[in-house]
C-alpha cells in the first residue's frame, strides 16, 4: 500500500529482464521513511532488484555490494562492513525491513554472515538518515527487505561446490492461499579458511561453517491493511590461528548465533496510512582462544546482545500538496560480557520525529521541499537533536536534482562506555567512559540524474561530512614501572570526508548491458593532520553483463580498480605512527549461466580472477571457482 503525494517523477534507472533501462514504481521504504514509487521519492535511493541479486551470482550482502558503484566493503577481523561516503562501517545503519539488527563486532555489523537467500531487494540511501533513524545513520543507510510469497505456490532449490572446500546448498518454498502468504527458507554455507603468507602459521581467513532458517508470512485483511511477521535465526562456527608479535600462536574459535523476530501491523483509513512496528533481536558470540604450549593467556568469553523495538508512524495526505508524516519509537538494549566492568550494561532510548513532503511546484518544473526532524532520549547521554531539509527539483521530465543538508550522530556504543579489557602480554589496558558523548556531524550532499533516451541513464553526485566529537582511544597513564599502560576512549577528534560519485547504465546492443561508476574520496582527520586510514581516493566499477534469450545463456562479470589507500603505524618504535600506502587493486568476477528447461540453471562463477589480496593491507579470499545447480518453481 503506498499513500501518494502529488506526482514528482524521477529518472531513477532499473534493469528489466528485456535489458532497456526504465523509469520504475518500486516501492521504497528507506529514503523517506514513508512507501513510495522510486519514481516519486525525494530523497536518492538506490535499489538492488530481486533480478539483480539473483543474477549476480553473490551468495552475502557483502559479495553484492563490494564491486557496487559508490560503495566500500571493508573486510577485517570484525566482518565485512560497508563504508559509505568514506565513512567507517559503524557510521552505516543496517535495517532489515526497516529494522535495527543487532550484533556489531568493533564496531562493524558483518554483512558477511547476511545471506541474500531470502532478499527481496536491498535499499540503499547515502547521507545523514539521523532525522529518520537516529543514531549510526551518518553515513546513511542500508535496508535489506526480505522477500513475500507472491503466487500460489513458488519452489527454489540450489547447491554449488568449489575450491576451498567451499559448499552451498539451500532451499525454499512459499504458498499464498487467500489472504495469507507464507514462506520457508533453510540453507547451509562452509568453506575452509584461507592462509596468505605461508610462512607462517597464522591464517588470514577463517574456516567457516552457518545454518540459516527464514520465515515470512503475511495476512492481506484488504489490499492496503496488513499484517506480517518475519523471523531468522543464524548459526555460525569458526576457526583460526592468530600469531601474536611475541611469537606465540593462539588457536581460535567464535561461535555465533542471531534471532531475529519482526511484527508490522499497517491499516489505511482514506487518505491518512498507521504502521506500527516490534521486533526483538539477540546476539550471542561465544569466543575461545588457546595458546599453544601454555595456558596464561587463554580466555573464553561468552557475550549477549538484546535488543528491543517498537514504534509507530501515521502518514497523512494534507489538502493536496503536503504528506506530514509522524512517528514515535523506542528501543531497549541489553549486553552481557566478562569485557563489561559490571558484566552488564542497560540503555534505553525514545524518539519523536516529523516530516513533511511538501510539493510546492506540482506542475514542470516540479518543486518538492522536505523538512524533517526527530529528537532523540537516550539514557545515556541525554538529548540528540537530528533537523535535516532535502530538495527536489524536476526541470524537465529526464532531469532530477536533489540536494539535502542535515545533522547526525552515532551515541557511543556499550564497549565504549563500559569496557574493562586488559592484555598482558602487551602491557595495556583500555577502560570505557560512560562520559562519553555522542559523535556529531553535518552533511551536504547534491546529484544530479539525467535520461536522454530510454537506454542510457547518467548520474553525477557530490557530498561533504563533517564530524565533532570523534571517539577515539587516548593513554591516561603510563603505569609506571609496575602497572599496564592505561588506555581510555575519549571525544577528542574531528574529521571530514568529501567527494564525488559519478554513474551510468546503458544498453548499447540487444542483450548488453553496462554499469559503469567512480569515485573520487577526499579525507582529512583533523586531529592528526592526516587522511583518514584506508580509504581510496580513487575507485572505479563496472558491470557488463550479456543475454541471449533464445539460447537461455547469460554471462556476467562484475570488476572493481580501487587506488592505493593510506595506513599509519610505528614501525621503527619511536613513538611516532609512519605512513604506509596500500597497492592499488582489481578484483573481477565472472559467472556464466545456461539454462536447461523452463525450470533449472547450471552455472559456474570465479570469483577474484586476478588473485588480488596481500596478508597486511588486502586480507580477502584468493581466487575460487564454484558450479552448481538452482532450480525455481
Amino acid at each position: 500500500m503506498v499513500v501518494t503525494a502529488p506526482p514528482a517523477r524521477a529518472q531513477q534507472a532499473s534493469i528489466e529482464p528485456d535489458g532497456v533501462i526504465h523509469r520504475v514504481d518500486e516501492v521504497v521504504v528507506t529514503g523517506s521513511r514513508t512507501e513510495r514509487p522510486l519514481a516519486e521519492t525525494p530523497v536518492a535511493t538506490e535499489v538492488i532488484t530481486h533480478e539483480e541479486i539473483d543474477r549476480s551470482g553473490a551468495d552475502t550482502v557483502a559479495d553484492l555490494l563490494e564491486e557496487r558503484a559508490g560503495l566500500h566493503v571493508q573486510r577485517n577481523f570484525a566482518g565485512s562492513g560497508v563504508q559509505l561516503q568514506g565513512l567507517s562501517p559503524d557510521y552505516t545503519l543496517v535495517l532489515i525491513d526497516g529494522q535495527r539488527t543487532t550484533g556489531r563486532i568493533g564496531g562493524v555489523n558483518d554483512l558477511e554472515r547476511m545471506s541474500l537467500r531470502d532478499v527481496e531487494r536491498i535499499e540503499i540511501v547515502r547521507g545523514a538518515g539521523s532525522a529518520l533513524y537516529g543514531s549510526d545513520a551518518i553515513g546513511g543507510v542500508v535496508n535489506i527487505i526480505t522477500r513475500r510469497t507472491r503466487r500460489p505456490l513458488e519452489l527454489s532449490a540450489r547447491a554449488a561446490y568449489g575450491n576451498l572446500g567451499l559448499f552451498d546448498a539451500s532451499a525454499s518454498g512459499g504458498v499464498e492461499r487467500g489472504p495469507l502468504g507464507t514462506r520457508l527458507s533453510v540453507g547451509f554455507r562452509r568453506g575452509d579458511g584461507y592462509d596468505l603468507e605461508p610462512d607462517d602459521v597464522a591464517t588470514h581467513g577463517n574456516a567457516s561453517d552457518q545454518i540459516e532458517i527464514g520465515h515470512q508470512s503475511v495476512y492481506a485483511f484488504s489490499e492496503d491493511d496488513t499484517l506480517s511477521l518475519s523471523a531468522e535465526y543464524l548459526l555460525r562456527d569458526q576457526a583460526g590461528i592468530d600469531l601474536a608479535g611475541s611469537g606465540a600462536v593462539f588457536d581460535r574459535q567464535n561461535r555465533t548465533e542471531t534471532l531475529g523476530v519482526r511484527l508490522s501491523p499497517q491499516l489505511r483509513l482514506g487518505t491518512t496510512r498507521l504502521r506500527t512496528w516490534a521486533g526483538f533481536s539477540f546476539f550471542r558470540d561465544q569466543f575461545q582462544q588457546d595458546q599453544r604450549g601454555a595456558s596464561a593467556l587463554d580466555q573464553t568469553q561468552d557475550t549477549r546482545e538484546q535488543l528491543a523495538q517498537a514504534g509507530g508512524q501515521v502518514d497523512l495526505l494534507l489538502d493536496g500538496s503536503h504528506l506530514l508524516s509522524v512517528g514515535i519509537e523506542g528501543f531497549y538494549e541489553h549486553l552481557r560480557s566478562e569485557r563489561l566492568v559490571s558484566g552488564t550494561g542497560d540503555r534505553t532510548r525514545a524518539a519523536v520525529f516529523v516530516q513533511d513532503e511538501w510539493a510546492i511546484l506540482q506542475d514542470l518544473p516540479r518543486l518538492v521541499l522536505v523538512p524533517g526532524a526527530r529528537l532523540d532520549v537516550d539514557s545515556q547521554f541525554g538529548l540528540a537533536p537530528t533537523p535535516r531539509v532535502a530538495l527536489r527539483f524536476d526541470p524537465r521530465e529526464d532531469v532530477v536534482v536533489r540536494a539535502a543538508y542535515g545533522l547526525g550522530f552515532r551515541a557511543p556504543d556499550f564497549r565504549e562506555l563500559f569496557l574493562l579489557f586488559q592484555n598482558p602480554s602487551a602491557g595495556y589496558q583500555v577502560d570505557g567512559n560512560p562520559d562519553l558523548e555522542p559523535e556529531r556531524s553535518r552533511s551536504a550532499t547534491i546529484s544530479v540524474e539525467y535520461q536522454p533516451l530510454h537506454w542510457l541513464w547518467l548520474s553525477v553526485g557530490a557530498f561533504r561530512n563533517d564530524l565533532s566529537d570523534m571517539i577515539l582511544t587516548d593513554q591516561v597513564d603510563d603505569g609506571g614501572a609496575a602497572g599496564p599502560t592505561q588506555i581510555q576512549y575519549v571525544n577528542v577528534s574531528s574529521a571530514y570526508t568529501h567527494g564525488i560519485d559519478v554513474g551510468s547504465r546503458l544498453r548499447p546492443a540487444d542483450g548488453l548491458l553496462l554499469e559503469l561508476g567512480y569515485s573520487l574520496l577526499g579525507t582529512r582527520d583533523e586531529g592528526n593532520a592526516r587522511p583518514l586510514p584506508g580509504r581510496p581516493t580513487h575507485r572505479g566499477t563496472s558491470t557488463v553483463r550479456y543475454r541471449y534469450a533464445p539460447m537461455g545463456f547469460e554471462a556476467l562479470t562484475r570488476a572493481a580498480l580501487v587506488g592505493p589507500r593510506p595506513y599509519f603505524s610505528d614501525e621503527d618504535g619511536d613513538g611516532e605512527e609512519e605512513r604506509t600506502d596500500a597497492d592499488a587493486y582489481a578484483t573481477i568476477d565472472v559467472r556464466l549461466e545456461q539454462g536447461i528447461g523452463p525450470h533449472l540453471a547450471a552455472f559456474v562463477r570465479v570469483d577474484n580472477i586476478l588473485d588480488a589480496g596481500d596478508p597486511e593491507f588486502l586480507a580477502i579470499q584468493p581466487r575460487t571457482v564454484m558450479g552448481g545447480l538452482e532450480a525455481h518453481y
